[in-house]
């Protein structure tokens, strides 16, 4: 894998015309995230690197930015500057989104249990900026809890559209089904035919309202390929009301119905989940 080197990430610096403050996130890898300053303002760089064999990595970086920027909503984060190529011939591309401040939300699961109130309003807010995906039917199929921040101010953000499926544009179309483990859902283990679509992303809001709601994720993988799959293919978690059984009906409910194993049995999209929560007590 070609790797975004402190050489690219200069590169980057320099066409971009950035202060560079250094890396924020992890370190290392095809994409390096860095915080900068344009005009004393922060920001975030992304720096991908771009192997000459292939123009994946490109290709990919490229729909994440025209994604984004078509995408003007208040829970989804906004790039601020257009695809920059990197060298001739290519080897890398950067670009610029707003600075968030605060946590991801992975960092914040599974420290407690949270009050309905707190997960009711990171599930609706969830869903919100999904939905202005499937607005323009884009499917984000990749939110883990690292793909969403909390700010400071309460609020959250969906982030990292780079493997988001763009049903109407099969050149927008990466090949295979990317997700992250203890995160993917019934259909990107192919059980179903036509891969992820919008209520794959109910799924994983589902998922991370349980976790918020529990401690713990509903199906969590403890290193066996085999039976984590045969537990999500069945739906096999413990039943919401037995861990907290505080909670009302109607609000285990729409939980419960975010999480059917069979898509067809959830919500349509990420709006019918958004205003079903926000329909909840």
């Amino acid at each position: 894998m070609t790797v975004a080197d402190d050489t690219l990430i200069a590169e980057a610096v320099a066409a971009l015309s950035l202060t560079d403050l250094g890396p924020i996130g992890a370190v290392g890898g095809q994409k390096a995230v860095r915080l900068v300053t344009r005009d004393g303002t922060r920001c975030v760089l992304k720096v991908v690197a771009v192997d000459f064999a292939t123009n994946e990595a490109l290709r990919r970086a490229d729909r994440e930015v025209e994604l984004l920027g078509s995408l003007s909503n208040s829970n989804v984060v906004r790039v601020e500057s257009p695809l920059v190529e990197l060298g001739d011939p290519v080897h890398g591309a950067a670009w610029v989104e707003e600075y968030l401040d605060g946590e991801d939300l992975g960092a914040l699961l599974g420290t407690r249990q949270w009050a309905w109130s707190e997960a009711q309003a990171m599930g609706i807010q969830v869903s919100n900026g999904l939905a202005a995906g499937h607005e323009r039917s884009v499917i984000h199929r990749d939110l883990s809890a690292n793909n969403v921040r909390r700010l400071s101010d309460g609020s959250y953000r969906v982030l990292d559209f780079g493997f988001a499926r763009h049903t109407l544009r099969s050149g927008l179309t990466v090949a295979g089904q990317p997700g992250t483990r203890g995160f993917l859902t019934p259909e990107h283990l192919n059980s179903y035919s036509g891969g992820p679509m919008p209520m794959s992303d109910v799924f994983q809001v589902g998922i991370l309202m349980y976790a918020a709601l529990t401690g713990v994720l509903p199906f969590a993988y403890t290193g066996d390929d085999n039976e984590y799959f045969e537990r999500l293919k069945r739906g096999a978690m413990t039943p919401l009301e037995t861990l907290r059984p505080d909670l009302q009906p109607d609000q285990v409910a729409v939980v419960v119905r975010a999480l059917h194993p069979q898509p067809a049995r959830r919500f349509l999209n990420a709006a019918a989940l958004r205003d079903a929560l926000r329909g909840a007590p």
